[in-house]
């Protein structure tokens, strides 16, 4: 009982300091100046090396810091490969890249063949202590939580249940997010507060709290980037976020109750509805003003753009039916007749197939733009709720039994009935979860033909591949209901033909290994790129904030199933101004079996004295082990301090029991 009372009180005050740091941050007032555009340093020419099936060019152009950045804030910049046949010459094209940028050993020879791939290898390992410096592959999930959290989990990382990077506090239950399309900054509204939190997705806090109207909730960012669109759901407004410099531009009048946007006309015009107003609201995003209304009556609960039909389709739930609004004369064109109980209407990549889901049944509907009628009706489904979509599947989301629903959409223009396949997603269905919230809990991965998916009340998240009967893979999500996830991609990605770009940060001036790996067609390659430029003070932020020294022989076995007791001194650095003691609750022990993780140990650190800790292990089987520390409240995450190889032998009574077996 005092173990659950002790929780209870910890979560309370958990949410006390919480709710203080929401307080403590940044509101918004007066319009800044504009932020200051970022100057491109002086740039090296490309360089090359061509390999039997691929020539690979390589330039990593940097910007210099703006006068307001931060001391001790990285240089950032594009990295760029180009790929091509070195046969034809031609655009190597739909390939997909990895890479790594790594500094060269001041003195060493350039980096061989077998080294480069031994090198490779190692990095696709996933090990926390042989990371790279500039990894161009990497993602993370996001989740939202019904705990008012955000996650952020690497799932690159080879372990099993350490793959928390981040967990951000949001002091208030959020109701929807949307990530900028340069992925710099999450946006997530938080009704309690009428706020807008600012998430800094590079170093996951919350940098700012934009007040907005009352009870935010539905958010939607154009696909320019420029503005976040903010549902005031309590007043009947919908504010306009500048994504610059994360202040209120506008506020629009629309009308009562939750609302939905679309933006057409290659985003620029959003479009507004409001399930208690009457009329349908046209905006033009680059000015955010008015550009007229359409009557469509209340009850409006979904709309969506078909850029190829140049209509918006409206959802009104109250008349069971979807609008057709021609763009051009903003008016209502045609109605479609539907069943009793849609709930939402999302268009598929090519904006011809609407789905149209019934949460409180058992049927999903699509039409089609080319005849604006019901194409399909599908049935067999279970109170379905969501659909995300890849290029070749919806997936729907059921939420009274845990799998979802894979739609082919190839199959739409058949004759014949389409193809659904269902997929078991965990153990429990999501209906039995606190909360399913409305944002999506499917995400697609970078690869394009996975998903993540958000098993709610099984607490945990599942990766699916298409074609598959069965999750690939499971993630843990820490004892959190998943309400919603996303992918932070910053991988490598196709911008033009064989050119393929990911945003990159670096901290020191040097000489840098450019490690390459492609695919298909199989092939390796190391480069070599020189970065100049870096201010001395984002050098010295990436030196070790803490000395890490151990008290014990790390080449000293220990003994399989036998408890060991280790110490090591730990302390700040000389050059940290913070020169405060550590304690022993601020820090972060790790002992794992590489390579999977799948045993892993947490001990409990015991100050001896100032600066000396004290831990037991006890590692099950012989074998090699990895020891981490980390104290992320003074910048070191676990793998960032020096780390320690073990290794285990077998138990003496072993040992004794096989020297008494004859041959």
């Amino acid at each position: 009982m005092r173990k659950r009372t002790l929780l209870a009180t910890g979560a309370v005050l958990a949410a006390l300091f919480a709710a203080a740091a929401w307080l403590a941050l940044p509101r918004t007032g007066t319009l800044p100046a504009p932020l200051p555009e970022p100057v491109a340093l002086p740039a090296s020419p490309p360089v090359s090396v061509t390999r039997p099936e691929v020539e690979v060019s390589f330039e990593l152009p940097l910007l210099a810091r703006t006068p307001d950045a931060a001391p001790g804030s990285p240089l950032e910049g594009t990295a760029r490969f180009t790929l091509k046949d070195p046969r034809t010459g031609e655009p190597l094209r739909n390939a997909r890249p990895l890479g790594w940028l790594a500094l060269h050993p001041e003195g060493q020879p350039p980096m061989d063949e077998a080294t480069c791939k031994e090198r490779i290898q190692t990095y696709l390992g996933g090990l926390l202590s042989a990371r790279a410096d500039v990894d161009l592959n990497s993602y993370l999930f996001l989740t939202i939580n019904h705990d008012h959290t955000l996650s952020v989990i690497d799932p690159q990382i080879a372990l099993s249940r350490t793959k928390l990077q981040n967990l951000v506090s949001l002091g208030g239950a959020p109701a929807d997010w949307a990530l900028l399309p340069d992925t710099k900054a999450l946006y997530v509204s938080i009704p309690l507060h009428g706020t807008v939190s600012v998430v800094d997705t590079r170093r996951f806090l919350v940098s700012r709290n934009v007040r907005v109207g009352k009870d935010p909730g539905r958010l939607a960012i154009g696909p320019d980037g420029r503005y976040v669109w903010v549902s005031n759901e309590g007043d009947g407004t919908v504010s306009v976020i500048d994504s610059g410099t994360h202040e209120v531009v506008g506020t629009l009048e629309v009308g009562d109750g939750p609302h939905a946007f679309a933006f057409g006309e290659g985003g620029r015009t959003a479009w507004i509805s409001s399930r208690d107003g009457e009329e349908l609201v046209a905006v033009d995003v680059a000015t955010r003003e008015e550009l007229g209304r359409v009557e469509v009556g209340k009850g409006v609960g979904a709309i969506d753009y078909s850029e190829v039909a140049r209509a918006l389709y409206v959802l009104r739930e109250s008349t069971h039916e979807v609008l057709v609004v021609d763009a051009a004369r903003r008016e209502v064109v045609r109605r479609i007749r539907l069943e009793a109980g849609a709930s939402s209407l999302s268009f598929e990549r090519s904006g011809r197939w609407a789905f149209v889901l019934y949460s409180g049944g058992d049927r999903v509907d699509i039409l089609d733009t080319a005849s604006s009628q019901v194409a399909h009706s599908l049935t067999g489904f279970s109170k379905p709720d969501q659909v995300v979509f890849t290029d070749a599947f919806a997936h729907v989301r059921n939420t009274d039994d845990a799998r979802i629903s894979l739609i082919e959409l190839a199959s739409l223009g058949r004759e014949n009935k389409p193809s659904v396949v269902n997929v078991t997603m965990g153990q429990k269905r999501p209906s039995l979860a606190k909360d399913l919230g409305r944002s999506a809990p499917i995400a697609e991965l970078p690869e394009g033909n996975s998903v993540l998916v958000a098993g709610t009340a099984d607490r945990a998240l599942f990766v699916y591949s298409e074609g598959m009967n069965a999750p690939r893979g499971t993630h843990l999500n820490y004892g959190r209901e998943p309400k919603a996830v996303l992918v932070l991609d910053r991988s490598l990605r196709e911008v033009e033909p064989g050119v393929f770009t990911a945003q990159a940060v670096v901290r020191e001036n040097g000489l840098y290994d450019v490690l390459f790996l492609l695919d298909s067609p199989r092939e390796f390659a190391c480069l070599e790129w020189s970065v100049n430029g870096v201010p001395e003070d984002a050098s010295a932020f990436k030196k070790r904030l803490l000395t890490l020294t151990p008290e014990f022989d790390p080449s000293q076995p220990l003994t399989a199933g036998t408890p060991s007791t280790l110490r090591f001194r730990l302390s700040p650095a000389p050059h940290v101004e913070d020169q405060r003691p550590v304690a022993p609750e601020e820090l972060q022990v790790l002992m794992f079996r590489p390579p999977s993780g799948h045993w892993q140990q947490r001990p409990t650190a015991r100050l001896i004295e100032e600066g000396l800790f004290e831990i037991e292990v006890s590692p099950p089987d012989p074998g090699q082990y990895q020891l981490l520390v980390g104290v992320e409240g003074r910048g070191a995450t676990l793998g960032e301090l020096p780390h320690f190889t073990l290794g285990v032998q077998p138990a003496l009574a072993a040992h004794s029991n096989d020297s008494e077996v004859k041959p």
